[in-house]
């Protein structure tokens, strides 16, 4: 999987891409062109946690549904080196509510101090190409960031038979 905060950065690509969605530090959202442009792929939309987790999971929530995203897709919350607990326990509760998925994103150093919603998206670089983080919630590993977009290792069962918005 590729992630970026522009979608043209990213460019042609077949597998499965993420990009901002919203939240209140969310650096570029995405527009729906930005989303059209990959159609055809396995999309993870990201949002970008600020401090009200009911308060922005209504607000991803109706995002989602302005890009038409289906009920049971995974969305991820963007962490990256933050632990808040009573955050992500309510912005799943209303992500769940309104049929989403969430994988909580963040540093491999703290994201496992997170609950883990319905999965992790772990960033851990250890400089040795793609790789999958071992330990049971894990979904994806990002395990390298590029001048243009960041790489992600997917688990295939996840990949193939996991509820993606295509």
């Amino acid at each position: 999987m590729r992630d970026a905060a522009f979608a043209v950065n990213i460019g042609p690509y077949a597998r499965a891409v993420a990009g901002y969605y919203g939240g209140p530090d969310a650096f570029h959202v995405w527009s729906p062109n930005d989303w059209k442009r990959y159609d055809r792929n396995r999309k993870l939309p990201i949002w970008v946690a600020g401090l009200d987790g009911a308060g922005e999971g209504a607000e991803a929530v109706r995002a989602l549904r302005a890009l038409r995203v289906p009920r049971g897709s995974y969305t991820a919350v963007d962490m990256e080196a933050r632990v808040d607990r009573t955050y992500l326990d309510h912005f799943w509760s209303v992500l769940q509510a309104g049929g989403y998925k969430v994988w909580v994103y963040g540093s491999a150093s703290t994201v496992f101090s997170n609950p883990s919603l319905n999965g992790y998206w772990v960033a851990e670089y250890a400089g040795r190409g793609p790789f999958m983080y071992d330990h049971s919630s894990v979904r994806a590993t990002q395990y390298a960031d590029g001048q243009g977009y960041d790489s992600s290792s997917i688990k295939d069962w996840t990949y193939y038979s996991g509820t993606w918005w295509r």
